[in-house]
């Protein structure tokens, strides 16, 4: 999941709290030593009712979180606690996964400060506070940088780097920035669980497809619909398509072939094929940008079933976007390992 997705899930967490007329606090990882179950930005919600939204360990931690910050709903001040998850014993919760991770706990924006996390929230943004009692500071596109070193923390993260702590001064950077668009091109019914899977997985998607009675809301809930033939598009007409990944998925030569030439000049970010290389390659002779077709599309997981397929499928895409390589983690001593 993206982090701004996830921010705009515990945020309408926090919003439905405070409905119910509780208080909210938000609890975030802002450093990770070694190997943790999640990075820095992973965002949680706990409210004074004793209801959470979002994970911070997986369940191993946010028990004992809670307690630490009770004190908040009344009027505590923001602080940073650090877990040695090394220890098997430490607290009694005999996690052991051989990591540290600090922790960042605080009551949300409110005010002003409210208005600008509500833009980022909508547009994408950068945030970046001084811990652990500073509040959150927006940077929104288009806006000046911030000067020095917290500038360039900023811009980067804006472009992709991973949130982190800048000296002087502890600041915490890292963006939210907007979900990855994926395309996809065919709207049969191994197309459904495809869409349900990278929706939940944090994706946009856009369904393109020319049949009416096959792309619409009811069995593409949730994303937009182009009813077009692919071989339409262009960049001129619907830049929003631009930088996005694309899955190929007709299952007709001809349309996928025009498909596949029409995804490779819309700047993509990933296009993907069913069906084996060689018929790919087939629809694809002469093209130029060939190489950068991934086909078949998926993951090696054995998958036969329209959801193990998508299953396999989105897994690759969640690679490509991450600049991951989809290989096992078996054996490996650290996972997220930040440092």
């Amino acid at each position: 999941m993206t982090g701004l997705t996830e921010a705009q899930r515990i945020w309408d967490a926090v919003l439905a709290a405070e409905a119910r007329g509780q208080r909210a606090l938000l609890a975030e990882i802002v450093a990770v030593v070694g190997s943790a179950y999640r990075r820095p930005g992973a965002l949680m919600m706990m409210a004074s009712d004793g209801r959470m939204e979002g994970t911070l360990s997986g369940g191993c931690l946010e028990g004992d979180l809670y307690v630490r910050a009770e004190p908040l709903f009344v009027d505590a001040p923001s602080f940073v606690v650090d877990y040695d998850l090394a220890e098997d014993e430490m607290w009694s919760l005999g996690i052991g996964c051989k990591g540290e991770i600090r922790v960042w706990v605080r009551r949300p924006p409110d005010g002003a400060d409210r208005a600008r996390w509500a833009k980022a929230l909508a547009t994408g943004g950068v945030l970046y506070a001084p811990l652990p009692l500073g509040a959150d500071r927006v940077w929104l596109p288009g806006e000046a940088h911030p000067d020095g070193e917290l500038g360039q923390a900023v811009a980067a993260a804006w472009e992709g780097a991973e949130p982190r702590v800048v000296e002087p001064g502890a600041w915490f950077v890292r963006a939210w920035r907007p979900a990855p668009r994926l395309v996809v091109v065919g709207a049969g019914h191994d197309a459904e669980p495809v869409a349900q899977l990278a929706q939940r997985m944090g994706f946009q998607v856009v369904v393109v497809d020319p049949r009416e009675a096959f792309n619409d809301e009811r069995r593409f809930p949730g994303a937009r619909h182009v009813v077009l033939e692919a071989s339409t598009l262009t960049a001129q007409r619907y830049p929003e398509l631009l930088d996005a990944h694309w899955v190929v998925m007709n299952h007709h030569k001809e349309r996928d072939g025009a498909a596949l030439r029409a995804a490779l000049a819309m700047r993509p970010r990933f296009v993907g094929a069913l069906g084996p290389w060689s018929r790919t390659a087939e629809l694809l002779e002469g093209v130029a940008g060939i190489e950068r077709v991934h086909g078949p599309l998926g993951l090696d997981v054995g998958a036969e079933t329209p959801d193990e397929v998508a299953l396999s499928i989105v897994a690759e895409l969640m690679a490509a976007d991450r600049g991951k390589s989809g290989a096992t983690l078996n054996r490996r001593d650290r996972v997220h390992a930040v440092r």
